[in-house]
């Protein structure tokens, strides 16, 4: 047991944390231990960043859960080198990962680190002084913003984790795996006390949270667990509820499309890529030449590409079939900003093909010669968009269509969606058109899979497993129902817990 809790516990007593952007820079506190911590509004704010860190600290490869999501989607096939480059990455397309691969240790790790330091905080910092006691909640809001964020992740990856609240010792740590109900309702329970206690504005300190970001992951989450498990409302809250609070982010006006779909990526070399008022809630990995390198960038740049004005060599992950090239209008103006035609743009002799070669790649994160060539930057300092607005429309016309009250109508929101890609003319809203609105606007963003396993099984099965031949076949695993397996190494630590972990379904 003092293994298993060494393991996944006592780096979580760490609290220092590299920087990402100025508000994220903090010093490292590496050294301290909480006997003598939790004495001043800077230990406080060292607290926070080490909490905001663990949103994005990279423990080797890829640790960016999006890229596994997009390979578990129908949006992506693994790609690579050969067939034998990227062999546990190939598991997640193909949908038959091992509990043995390192991602699920690393994903698991990664978020109970963050819970564990959010945990501490949330117990110690009630009783600094501060000069401004409104500092002092909107720290303690954004800390159980972080919880419910990472809590919402953990989930929807593994369904059956444990859920804990507060700090934990080696005399309490057999918490087991709670019901997913519980982990739901604390989730709303965290991301409404945060919504009493955060901004409307973070101007001059991005990277910080706001309110309406609150409100709109509580309403993904809302749409997960209803669609997901079949249920009319999500523990905490109401259709009602989570209607209102998502009308609010629209009708406060902080929020809106940018003109241009495509400045939303570093590769339009606008600085809306970074912050824009698109950007309900960004991860930021570095700007202005602080920072970390987003570790997934890499993994979907052309192999073997001599660096052109614009593009950099990666690793040739993520190639796209061409008939989701196909999904996008000729006319719609996302397309060409989400999906790389590399023969037209560099030449079908200007890069080599990847395993499971089909000429597209993924555009929106891709790597950029502006920054490789820069050591400033750390190679790839895009941000992580977690909420766009765009998707706050989407959601509104979903939950109003399924009954939710709203300022505006369905169609309005679907509309303005779609005005933004370069479309004059629409079909009336439905729930299908929402779907595949949602598909073209956030694809690669890592949203796909969630949306297709919130339709339902069947759902999932038919639009996942293809007819393709190999090796760009796909089979869906029912049996698991999407869920992910628990790391073997973390059911293998808890073993003699008085409550071990048990494997989820179909491992």
């Amino acid at each position: 047991m003092k293994r298993h809790i060494l393991h996944i516990i006592m780096a979580l007593l760490v609290l220092g944390a590299t920087s990402c952007d100025d508000f994220l820079e903090v010093d490292n506190h590496t050294a301290t231990t909480e006997d003598n911590f939790y004495q001043t509004e800077e230990d406080a704010y060292a607290a926070l960043y080490a909490a905001y860190n663990a949103t994005t600290d990279d423990k080797g490869g890829t640790n960016e859960f999006e890229f596994f999501l997009n390979m578990c989607s129908d949006d992506m096939f693994t790609g690579g080198g050969s067939s034998s480059d990227g062999t546990d990455i190939r598991r997640f397309e193909k949908h038959k990962m091992l509990a043995t691969d390192w991602q699920h240790d690393q994903f698991w790790w990664r978020g109970y680190v963050g819970i564990y330091r959010a945990n501490v905080a949330l117990e110690k910092i009630p009783q600094i002084t501060f000069a401004d006691e409104n500092e002092k909640a909107r720290i303690l809001a954004e800390l159980k913003f972080i919880r419910a964020y990472i809590y919402s992740n953990l989930v929807r990856m593994y369904e059956n984790i444990p859920l804990i609240t507060e700090p934990i010792t080696l005399a309490d740590a057999a918490v087991g795996q709670a019901n997913p109900d519980d982990v739901y309702e604390q989730i709303a329970t965290d991301f409404l006390a945060a919504i009493e206690g955060l901004p409307e504005t973070v101007e001059g300190e991005e990277g910080r949270v706001t309110k309406y970001a609150a409100q709109a992951l509580l309403a993904r989450m809302y749409l997960f667990y209803t669609g997901f498990y079949g249920q009319a409302e999500m523990p905490g809250v109401t259709l009602s509820s989570i209607s209102s609070l998502l009308d609010n982010v629209i009708e406060d006006n902080h929020y809106g499309l940018v003109d241009n779909f495509a400045n939303l990526w570093l590769v339009s070399g606008s600085v809306e890529a970074y912050y824009s008022k698109e950007h309900v809630y960004q991860i930021p990995y570095s700007y202005n030449g602080k920072g970390t390198s987003r570790g997934d960038v890499q993994f979907y740049g052309l192999r073997d590409l001599s660096n052109t004005s614009t593009y950099a060599a990666g690793w040739g992950f993520g190639t796209i079939h061409p008939n989701v090239y196909a999904i996008f209008d000729a006319n719609d103006e996302r397309r060409n900003a989400t999906i790389l035609d590399a023969n037209d743009e560099v030449g079908e002799n200007g890069y080599s093909n990847s395993y499971q070669h089909t000429g597209y790649y993924f555009k929106k994160f891709t790597p950029l010669s502006e920054f490789v060539d820069d050591a400033a930057f750390s190679g790839h300092p895009d941000g992580r968009p977690v909420v766009r607005y765009a998707d706050v429309l989407l959601m509104a016309a979903e939950l109003s269509l399924n009954g939710g009250s709203f300022s505006r109508e369905a169609q309005s929101y679907y509309e303005e969606v779609r005005v933004r890609a370069g479309f004059s003319t629409h079909p009336p809203v439905s729930l299908d058109r929402v779907y595949e609105e949602r598909r073209k606007e956030f694809f690669g963003e890592g949203l796909r899979y969630w949306d297709l396993l919130r339709r339902g099984l069947d759902v999932a099965d038919a639009t996942i497993t293809n007819n393709y031949e190999s090796p760009f076949d796909v089979t869906f695993d029912r049996e698991t129902r999407g869920v992910w397996p628990i790391a073997d190494v973390q059911i293998q630590l808890s073993s003699s817990s008085a409550k071990p972990l048990k494997q989820n379904q179909g491992y």
